[in-house]
């Protein structure tokens, strides 16, 4: 990793930009920090990225030598991997986190990433929510007490709520909905609400709260619209339609399957497949009211 100063000096000649061009910086203090005469204050660093015009992630990223740090790369694989489904990734990624861990167990925001993969491969090969996972319990215990979570916390609560008790359940819910505001434009590519509501009517559905489910897979529906995610919107639909079934509608069940049939037709079997596998599952034989 380059020292702050070689990233400044690497970037300036990358814009084609003279030690005099900073606005606040004189050329002498811009030859102080780049030669690492001095430590830079936050303050001036920020002055130097606006004039960059350049975002703190993509200086570090630079100053990685082009790359996201572990940790991050890490998240990143992470966020980006579809759990439930795409098992041969998310074991990979098991691997890779078992690894990095080896190596430094004391991350424990990539520690808590793999009790999520972990907790996901159990849910796939136990077919049930209901797992019990002391090590998921450990994580709420280091959280809950904070007031506030950064966004890899909240995120990494939105991803282990579902396993937990309703009353535990509903108040994470809580807290990752009022907090995951601040940050809707922090990943703007995760669309990360309207993952998180349509995870949220699933999780009410297996509660038993289908009301409040109902709630928020309406709210999942305009959000998949307005991200163009179509395959969350056809989960929601889909979702909505077991809501009907299981209070009585048995004609729900003919939407279900044209889900299922749609998710053929987009070219996503193993979406098609876990959706069919969870109706058989948890729904086709169940009847709350």
């Amino acid at each position: 990793m380059k020292t702050v100063g070689k990233t400044i000096r690497h970037i300036r000649k990358m814009k084609g930009m003279r030690q005099k061009d900073f606005s606040k910086i004189t050329q002498a203090g811009i030859a102080n920090i780049e030669s690492s005469r001095c430590n830079i204050t936050l303050d001036s660093l920020l002055s130097i990225l606006n004039d960059f015009e350049m975002s703190i992630r993509e200086f570090v990223y630079i100053q990685n030598d082009y790359q996201l740090s572990p940790t991050e790369s890490i998240f990143f694989d992470f966020t980006n991997t579809k759990h439930s489904i795409d098992r041969e990734q998310g074991d990979l990624l098991l691997k890779n986190m078992t690894s990095y861990l080896d190596k430094n167990p004391l991350d424990f925001i990539a520690y808590c990433m793999y009790v999520i993969e972990d907790v996901y491969l159990r849910i796939t090969a136990e077919n049930t929510y209901d797992i019990n996972s002391p090590e998921a319990n450990k994580i709420w215990e280091i959280l809950n007490p904070r007031p506030e979570w950064s966004y890899q916390e909240v995120f990494i609560m939105s991803k282990l709520f579902f396993i937990f008790p309703i009353d535990i359940g509903e108040e994470m819910v809580n807290r990752i909905e009022l907090r995951m505001i601040k940050y809707l434009d922090y990943y703007k590519d995760v669309h990360f609400d309207a993952t998180f509501y349509m995870n949220v009517g699933k999780y009410y559905i297996h509660k038993n709260r289908l009301d409040i489910a109902r709630k928020y897979l309406k709210k999942t529906i305009p959000l998949c619209k307005k991200y163009d995610r179509v395959t969350t919107e056809n989960d929601a639909h889909a979702h909505l339609a077991i809501i009907d079934y299981l209070q009585g509608n048995k004609d729900a069940q003919e939407i279900v399957m044209d889900c299922v049939q749609r998710y053929h037709a987009m070219r996503k079997p193993a979406q098609a497949a876990d959706l069919e596998n969870d109706w058989n599952i948890f729904f086709k034989d169940k009847i709350f009211s």
